[in-house]
């Protein structure tokens, strides 16, 4: 028996979108000799938004329900629905005799497609013009109207098409985040494997949006990214290729996430943070900036992420958005108060205990405490115990990480360069010989830490020359 959740506040998140524009209705014939030649055009379109056109000619179809075995005896009571009819008018109808939202849920079964495409059409026009309509749908469960496995069976037919998949995708997770206590942990579990399962038809920008609006019932969050490949499939979405609309929907997806008190469980060290960074260094969609922005703020209030807003070099990206053409001026006063927020963590942050925090986890990571200006401020404080945090330092030499390796060899290239005793302290852990060999290494993954090694020994190199100047020659 499937566990039944009590139920929550409604949910703040998302907002009705503007009703569309409706053309005037063609002949009953002609407009569904037009639908049947569109559809035959955009079939298995790799996006889950088909042209206008389309949507149009979609609108104008009158299905004949009195063809199909599975609507005959229900042909009346959906005759009453007009695909183009304002929201209000479908939820009165629907709101009226919930068998009218049954009978759209048994034509789903019809194996041809026009049926099934002018119902989630419908539907899915219904539900994004007004919000309050998802007040139908939770009223039809209630009278065990099946919502879940019409839909759900869609999703699962290998010859569905990709624009019926997308909108049935898009229509039940809608509903799960918005009646979220109308459905259990293996409900949830069924529509992201349905969602997810090879050769699936949804589009992938209709998998993270179905993805999105799961999200979005906080009953079920920490579940559905937890399950395999939700939390890749977000975070995959490449910034510099993505389309805007996939892009914005990855960031949407990490704005949820990021909103509660829980946030920090979410995410992986440097992952989340780093793709914000990557998004606001190379989109210029003002949405997604904007959107962008608004995740790093909720980070900034969980210690541990705002530490990696620090590190992952955030501050700069940020305060070079300020010299971009921006069409909406509120975005340039946005910009500069992330940039002070950033600023203030960076100035908390700039102290040794977290470098002595990251050697005793033994992996090194580029960041802030690993730049001229920390070293500057915190160079003396090495000599804390007996140069403990040096000698750590050393020690890390040995690691078989590439990116510690770099970073170690970095730092001790600038304990050298700006410590007054920093050749003899280096010289006394006698390191030079190991970073020598590391500057020779010929593997193929070490091109970063041969670099550093090697900027590494002309820095002690330097500093014994510059020893030798007052020394008189013989």
């Amino acid at each position: 028996r499937r566990r039944l959740r009590s139920r929550p506040p409604p949910s703040p998140l998302g907002r009705a979108a503007s009703p569309r524009p409706l053309r005037p209705s063609s002949p009953p014939l002609v407009a569904m000799a037009e639908a049947a030649s569109l559809i035959e055009k955009y079939k298995g379109a790799e996006s889950s938004e088909t042209s206008a056109e389309f949507h149009q000619k979609i609108l104008k179809m009158k299905p004949e329900w009195e063809s199909y075995d599975a609507t005959r005896n229900q042909a009346a009571m959906l005759h009453l629905l007009e695909a183009d009819a304002p929201a209000l008018k479908k939820k009165m109808i629907i709101q009226g005799d919930v068998s009218v939202l049954k009978a759209g849920m048994d034509a789903l079964s019809i194996q041809e497609e026009k049926p099934a495409m002018f119902i989630l059409t419908l539907l899915y026009d219904m539900l994004r013009e007004d919000s309050s309509c998802f007040g139908v749908f939770e009223e039809g469960l209630k009278k065990q109207v099946p919502i879940m496995r019409p839909l759900l069976a869609v999703l699962q037919r290998q010859t569905t098409d990709q624009y019926i998949a997308d909108k049935a995708a898009w229509i039940l997770t809608a509903v799960i985040g918005n009646v979220p206590w109308s459905f259990g942990d293996q409900d949830v579990k069924s529509v992201i494997d349905a969602l997810q399962r090879p050769n699936g038809v949804c589009s992938q920008e209709g998998v993270l949006e179905a993805i999105v609006n799961l999200l979005k019932a906080d009953t079920f969050r920490s579940f559905i990214w937890t399950t395999q490949g939700v939390a890749e499939r977000v975070t995959a979405v490449n910034p510099h290729t993505a389309s805007p609309p996939h892009l914005y929907k990855s960031v949407f997806a990490l704005w949820i996430l990021s909103s509660g008190p829980e946030a920090s469980i979410y995410f992986m060290p440097g992952e989340t943070v780093g793709k914000i960074r990557d998004v606001l260094a190379s989109s210029r969609v003002e949405k997604v900036v904007r959107l962008s922005l608004s995740v790093l703020r909720n980070l900034l209030t969980h210690k541990v992420l705002a530490e990696d807003v620090v590190e992952e070099g955030v501050l700069e990206v940020v305060q070079q958005l300020e010299f971009e053409k921006w069409r909406d001026a509120e975005l340039y006063d946005d910009i500069r108060d992330m940039s002070i927020q950033i600023s203030a963590q960076v100035q908390s942050m700039n102290n040794f205990d977290r470098y002595e925090r990251e050697l005793n986890d033994g992996k090194l990571r580029w960041g802030f405490i690993h730049s001229s200006n920390f070293w500057a401020a915190n160079v003396l404080k090495f000599e804390k115990d007996d140069f403990r945090a040096l000698k750590m330092l050393a020690a890390l030499l040995n690691s078989d990480d590439p990116t510690t390796l770099a970073v170690a060899c970095h730092d001790i290239g600038e304990f050298v360069a700006m410590h007054p005793l920093g050749k003899k302290q280096i010289a006394s852990l006698q390191v030079k010989d190991r970073v020598m060999e590391l500057m020779g290494s010929v593997n193929p993954a070490y091109r970063e830490v041969r670099r550093e090694a090697l900027l590494c020994c002309q820095k002690i190199m330097l500093n014994k020359w510059q020893d030798m100047e007052g020394v008189p020659v013989q």
